[in-house]
């Protein structure tokens, strides 16, 4: 019996939605598929309800009628599920053939109430074609190269030796329904929605849920003209400003859990003026070393 609801909240991005749509269809454990029209103008719902019939799957499109952000669609989308577990989807990832499969089967395997696996950057300059995915070959590196807690921070492309216990993951994740009877995801987190998702796993982690990381699936993450607009998009300097805002918001608001288990000493102010100078140099670093190594055929 199939036990997954994707759920793809998506704003203003048919382009990007176009692309990746046909990743979402062929998921044997996949029993249907919940869309979130985040107010979109650009006609996202109808061409999306047009997909249904052709569907493998039942595919369910709500609608809200105007933007209300990442939170609050996860949240509609949460509400429409009925199978015991969700996979949050984004209208510009792509899903490998085994991405659903090899989550579930190891969430069960390890008893974990939230797992995700690799996510890559693929660049894409014009036309999207799956063919052209690349997954680069990298040797495994030790299970703590993964997560950088003193920049909030994370490289979800590495590959560890195997499922890692995760402090947060990316969004694109494997999570028992049940665990939504106890909590959610905040709609205080404004502008492109920074740290909403990371806000859930440090409460899930807290409330003593199993998150892990696995290194044995893969989805990519495609950047490009296709979604140049919509989504949560914001300018650099709103994205710097909400970037500091909402990091001090989830900091603070989990600070007992942060210390108790990650050791963060001081108070959460403290811990900000370390974590702007990480950030800024961590910048630059991201800067100098972009396009060094392409994930996308040209």
């Amino acid at each position: 019996m199939s036990a997954i609801t994707v759920i793809i909240p998506t704003h203003n991005r048919i382009r990007a939605l176009t692309a990746v749509w046909p990743s979402y269809l062929a998921h044997p454990d996949v029993a249907q598929i919940v869309v979130v029209d985040d107010g979109s103008t650009d006609g996202t719902a109808e061409i999306v309800e047009g997909w249904a019939a052709a569907a493998p799957v039942p595919v369910i499109v709500i609608r809200h009628r105007e933007q209300r952000g990442q939170p609050a669609s996860r949240k509609t989308g949460i509400a429409a599920a009925s199978t015991e577990w969700v996979l949050f989807g984004e209208d510009d990832v792509w899903l490998s053939v085994d991405y659903c499969s090899t989550l579930l089967r190891e969430a069960r395997e390890l008893g974990a109430s939230v797992i995700a696996g690799r996510i890559v950057t693929a660049r894409v300059p014009g036309e999207f074609s799956e063919e052209n995915l690349v997954d680069p070959v990298t040797p495994a590196k030790p299970d703590d190269a993964v997560f950088d807690l003193g920049a909030m921070d994370a490289d979800f492309s590495v590959r560890t030796a195997g499922p890692v216990p995760a402090p947060f993951i990316h969004s694109i994740a494997l999570i028992a329904r049940s665990l939504f009877d106890d909590l959610s995801f905040d709609e205080w987190y404004a502008g492109n929605a920074w740290r909403e998702e990371t806000d859930f796993y440090l409460a899930a982690n807290a409330a003593g849920a199993r998150v892990y990381f696995t290194p044995n699936a893969v989805c990519y993450h495609l950047r490009g003209p296709m979604n140049a607009t919509g989504g949560q998009r914001v300018n650099r300097l709103r994205l710097e400003y909400f970037a500091w805002r909402n990091t001090r918001y989830l900091v603070s608001k989990h600070w007992t859990y942060l210390s108790a288990r990650h050791g963060f000493r001081g108070n959460a102010d403290s811990w900000m003026v370390k974590y702007f100078v990480r950030r800024q140099i961590d910048q630059i670093m991201r800067a100098i070393g972009s396009g060094m190594r392409s994930t996308y055929r040209e």
